[in-house]
């Protein structure tokens, strides 16, 4: 995090982290080197120490940049709807828009690239404090709807699949442009594909609470 000395919306800052962010995604974060960054940022060497501490805190501050372009306080909000099929659908949407806007910086999915890859130590405390908090409340939803405890194991493959969804078009982008082409995306697209993952999704779900779940009074299903 940025040090008790640094204004969070400084521009010489904000320079670093686009910097950074551009760099890292490039090389990893072992191969980077602040010189690099400093070089590309154009400001000097010592920034790095006087605004982050070193190149691990620089680095962890990109990469909560990068989880948080989808996984913020919007998404806490989407989650929070009183009806459980309600919540999911706009989970979908909103985690879908997010991640396929064309104007999200090309850098934060490069980084996650590198992170899958080869994880750093950052990578489990940006989860617990961001993706954390969204994936308890999808367990909770998800649980609910097919009348399981949240971290029962079917419960979490059910959240683990719908999310894929959304996730394979983010990431498999130029994959899915080559072998469909005429896939435009766009806001109603994203839309469009948004009600098609929520649809498919809560078709098992009701199915799977029909033919395995106990009926709670009080629960609600579509």
């Amino acid at each position: 995090m940025a040090k008790p000395d640094a204004p969070p919306n400084d521009p010489t800052r904000a320079k670093l982290l686009d910097a950074a962010g551009q760099v890292f995604a490039e090389q990893g974060f072992h191969a980077t080197t602040v010189r690099e960054i400093c070089a590309r940022a154009g400001a000097n060497v010592a920034a790095v120490n006087y605004y982050f501490g070193d190149k691990g805190e620089l680095y962890e501050e990109v990469l909560r940049q990068a989880i948080c372009a989808a996984h913020d306080h919007g998404m806490r909000e989407a989650l929070s709807t009183v009806s459980p099929q309600h919540a999911l659908r706009r989970a979908i949407r909103y985690l879908g828009g997010k991640l396929w806007n064309t104007n999200r910086p090309s850098w934060t999915v490069r980084i996650m690239v590198h992170e899958m890859a080869q994880p750093t130590p950052a990578l489990a405390r940006v989860i617990d404090e961001i993706i954390g908090p969204n994936y308890n409340m999808f367990l909770r939803i998800v649980g609910q709807l097919i009348d399981l405890p949240p971290h029962h194991e079917k419960t979490r493959l059910c959240v683990h699949s719908i999310v894929g969804q959304v996730l394979h078009y983010a990431h498999a982008r130029p994959v899915i442009s080559h072998l469909w082409p005429d896939l435009q995306i766009s806001d109603p697209t994203m839309d469009h594909i948004s009600d098609h993952i929520a649809d498919f999704s809560l078709a098992y779900l009701k199915s799977y609470r029909k033919t395995h779940g106990k009926i709670s009074t009080g629960s609600k299903t579509e």
